[in-house]
């Protein structure tokens, strides 16, 4: 009986996320300050305590969202 060679699988590489200058590793941190829009406020509360690209990875914010959200004073960026 002949052997059956199966095909390799590579590992799939980790999905690119675009930082945009952001620290990784910094933990998102809402600050309290309520947005006037509830999807925005949602979003400051659910992706409290994660870290950046880990927030970026959900789909539900960019870095732009969160640089914008840094400067209104919505969320801090808690450097680990």
């Amino acid at each position: 009986m002949a052997k059956v060679k199966t095909p390799e699988v590579a590992a799939k590489p980790a999905p690119k996320v675009n930082l945009g200058g952001l620290n990784p590793n910094a933990i998102y941190t809402a600050t309290g300050k309520v947005a006037r829009a509830a999807h925005n406020a949602d979003r400051h509360k659910a992706l409290s305590g994660l870290t950046v690209s880990e927030a970026l990875l959900t789909r539900t914010v960019n870095a732009q969202d969160i640089k914008y959200d840094l400067k209104l004073g919505f969320i801090t960026l808690v450097e680990e």
